[in-house]
């Protein structure tokens, strides 16, 4: 039974491991139960989150944030983003038009894949007047984010 159990987690690990995404859905991080906004990312390809960026530099996706509270959406086709640091990194971070800031995370847990992200998003745009901070702190992330 403890073979059975163990080869279990090894085979949901790998899987995490060798997943890949195509779009994120996403919470604010300091009170996901209450979530009165939900944002998407949409990459413009599937992306290995061990490997984000293949090629070329930039990955684009599109943003959709949906405030729960006024019922309003906001949507950008054009961000970009870049590894945070070095095309090895999985970190991902970028934007679009300076109006958007966006960094995420994938949750990794003995370098495999655990299907979340984390990070922050801050959006100001002055043309049709959306502002949302989701920054965090050094204990909880902006955004929560599952991968699909």
């Amino acid at each position: 039974m403890k073979k059975l159990l163990i080869s279990a987690v090894v085979l949901f690990s790998s899987l995490h491991a060798g997943a890949s995404v195509a779009k994120l859905v996403c919470v604010p991080g300091y009170e996901p139960m209450r979530a009165d906004a939900v944002i998407e990312v949409i990459f413009n390809r599937t992306i290995d989150p061990l490997k984000p960026v293949v090629g070329a530099y930039n990955l684009g996706a599109a943003l959709k944030f949906h405030d729960k509270i006024t019922g309003q959406t906001y949507t950008r086709s054009d961000v970009v983003l870049v590894p945070a640091s070095s095309m090895d990194d999985v970190n991902l971070r970028g934007g679009a038009a300076g109006m958007v800031h966006i960094r995420i995370s994938p949750v990794l847990k003995n370098g495999a894949f655990m299907g979340r992200y984390t990070g922050d998003l801050f959006i100001n745009d002055l043309d049709s007047r959306h502002y949302y901070n989701l920054t965090g702190t050094s204990q909880e992330p902006g955004i929560v984010c599952e991968a699909r």
